[in-house]
């Protein structure tokens, strides 16, 4: 194993040292270590976990939510224009990151907005080249599906755009549910069409996702198993986990320029330090802990430095800013109870019947709970004269929210993001809202449900929002959570938009086929519900709900933005942080722009490209 102890791991020399074992940075230094003779450490907060139930079994995704083992469990600032609720902001804990708590979607983001990365000066970023990264890291299995099923569920891949030999294994589910296919004709009936390849650049439609599980064994695939696992016996691979990093040692190279020389971390209560570095440091600690990392270590805006103590090594305000994040909202029905549903594990009996299926890779518990997806453009939720209203409004509004930004760089930044977000909410071809189907109860908090009924889950989620919001430090303790604020509905469009999603999802409820299935409603709850049938000010009563129950989809990026250092950005195309010669960042916080997509394929095929940015390097 390279798990070694921390005076080992101090007394070692490195060429590598990345801070952060999750999706990406697990994958950089399994490709980093396929040169025997470069010797990469990994410093991960968290634990090694081995193999579990509440990460391996499928049907147990969401239960290492919240639980302290396998998630920071971050909570944002109370938000003012969401009730002024704090919300939880899950990110995972331990070698894996993310991959070991997320919900498996194995999905891609649009061609345009990888493109989008060189508008933003960073050559070599676009579609094509992390089209070659993604599937590098993927090992694809086939659906067994007939032609005919596969189109009924969306599911018919094109088997040149899928990887073949990578290290995370996907796979479609492994059984198909009825209520599957009659969402897809319901949405058609709606005019949203059935998309049977949503990885070719274009999401936009109703499909079966991939999902990150390993089909001859039902079980998850996730960094720690494809990257870390495989490689354990490499002499040239440190990795120290249960240990937290406090700064990253930042010294002068004489030339106006910081190198960082080490890092500073705890672990068992003893404070050590780093300090054999051939050549980078490397944060992957993801979108909230990166940020605050490179304050901690003196790299961000003085003013907030200065709050807490810490000396500016390098002058960069952008750190920490334009954090955005996919934000949701639940609708949970009840269904009519022959319908198969995850439910069924609720009850004794049928959990029992699930467990014995499961030991031959079958039956729910082995397969992902939220198989459909529907990605919807801002045509499919609103007339041409909606679209065209709300256009003017981001107009008038995010051109206030420029000017009103006191940092000129980030303003400029700001203008080229709400540019190109402009340019996609025009394109019918382009994914503003995902409707994510759960075949069961699915909420993270709040209502129970029944023993003996059958539920629908679907979550409503707006993907580029407006409003941006920051990560920065809330006190000096490095071991303290960073203060997180979303800042939701910052630009009221977001919420015009969030509110005509939900009425988008409840009117699937109320067309045929689907809504001979429904039998009520949990979320929204009965009183909303009235209050709709009620009420002429539907709108309002719609938006209240969603104040009082919206959520992040767990996608925070940006908040080390890989954009020109005069456009607020924190990062090069070479990941290197600006104003230092060798401290990079490798995580899903450096896209300037959130995407239309969950996030795991963008941050493997991100620690794929550093691992070759770096070995180009070395030439």
């Amino acid at each position: 194993m390279p798990i070694v102890s921390a005076t080992e791991f101090t007394s070692a020399t490195v060429d590598y040292l990345i801070v952060g074992g999750g999706s990406a940075g697990l994958a950089l230094a399994a490709r980093l270590t396929e040169d025997s003779d470069v010797v990469v450490g990994v410093v991960e907060a968290g634990d090694y976990h081995g193999h579990t139930h509440e990460v391996d079994i499928p049907g147990m995704t969401g239960q290492t939510i919240a639980n302290p083992k396998y998630d920071w469990t971050f909570f944002s600032t109370p938000q003012t224009r969401a009730n002024n609720r704090v919300v939880l902001q899950p990110r995972g804990k331990g070698l894996g990151g993310s991959s070991l708590i997320n919900f498996l979607g194995l999905l891609r983001p649009s061609k345009d907005e990888f493109d989008a990365l060189e508008e933003f000066g960073n050559e070599g970023w676009n579609w094509e080249s992390l089209l070659k990264y993604m599937k590098k890291s993927e090992k694809t299995h086939a659906s067994g599906l007939s032609e005919n099923d596969a189109k009924k569920y969306g599911a018919l891949p094109e088997n040149d755009l899928h990887g073949t030999d990578g290290p995370i294994l996907k796979s479609f589910p492994s059984f198909w549910t009825e209520l599957h296919g009659v969402l897809f004709d319901t949405a058609e009936a709606l005019g949203v069409p059935r998309n049977l390849e949503p990885v070719d650049g274009n999401t936009v439609g109703t499909s079966t996702c991939f999902a990150s599980i390993d089909p001859r064994t039902a079980t998850r695939s996730h960094a720690a198993t494809g990257y870390f696992e495989p490689n354990h016996a490499r002499k040239n691979l440190l990795v120290l986990p249960n240990a937290q990093v406090l700064r990253v040692v930042i010294e002068s190279d004489g030339n106006n320029f910081k190198r960082a020389s080490g890092v500073e971390f705890v672990v068992g209560g003893v404070t050590m330090k780093t300090k054999n570095v051939k050549r980078d440091v490397i944060l992957s600690a993801g979108s909230f802990q990166t940020p605050q990392l490179l304050e901690l270590s003196g790299i961000g805006n003085p003013d907030i430095l200065k709050k807490f103590g810490i000396e500016t090594a390098v002058n960069l305000p952008s750190v920490g800013e334009n954090l955005q994040d996919h934000v949701y909202i639940p609708v949970i029905i009840e269904v009519d109870q022959k319908y198969e549903t995850l439910d069924v594990v609720f009850e004794p009996a049928g959990l029992q019947a699930q467990q014995e299926l499961y030991k031959e890779q079958k039956g729910f518990m082995s397969s992902v709970a939220a198989p459909a997806y529907l990605f919807l453009a801002a045509q499919h939720i609103g007339t041409e004269s909606d679209v065209n209203t709300w256009q003017a409004k981001a107009d008038a509004s995010t051109t206030k929210d420029i000017a009103a930004n006191v940092l000129p760089d980030l303003a400029k930044g700001l203008q080229k993001q709400y540019d190109l977000q402009k340019r996609w909410f025009l394109d019918p071809n382009h994914a503003q809202a995902e409707i994510l189907d759960f075949i069961g109860f699915q909420p993270f908090f709040g209502p129970k449900p029944v023993p003996g009924k059958r539920y629908q889950s679907l979550i409503a989620s707006l993907m580029h929002p407006l409003s941006r919001g920051t990560v920065h430090l809330a006190s000096s303790n490095p071991l303290d959570a960073p203060a997180i604020n979303p800042n939701y509905f910052a630009n009221d469009v977001d919420l015009d938009l969030m509110v005509r999603i939900l009425d988008f999802t409840l009117k699937i409820c109320d067309t045929k086929p689907f809504s001979t299935a429904v039998q009520g409603f949990v979320l929204p709850p009965s009183d909303v519900m009235e209050s709709l049938q009620s009420t002429r000010n539907r709108e309002e009563v719609l938006r209240e709900y969603v104040r009082q129950w919206c959520g992040p989809v767990y996608h925070p990026v940006g908040t080390a933005a890989m954009m020109p250092r005069d456009e607020g950005g924190v990062v090069d195309g070479s990941l290197k942080v600006y104003g230092t010669t060798n401290l990079r960042v490798v995580d899903i916080s450096v896209l300037p722009l959130e995407i239309s997509s969950h996030t795991q394929s963008a941050a493997y095929a991100i620690g794929e490209k550093a691992a070759d940015i770096l070995k180009g390097e070395r030439l």
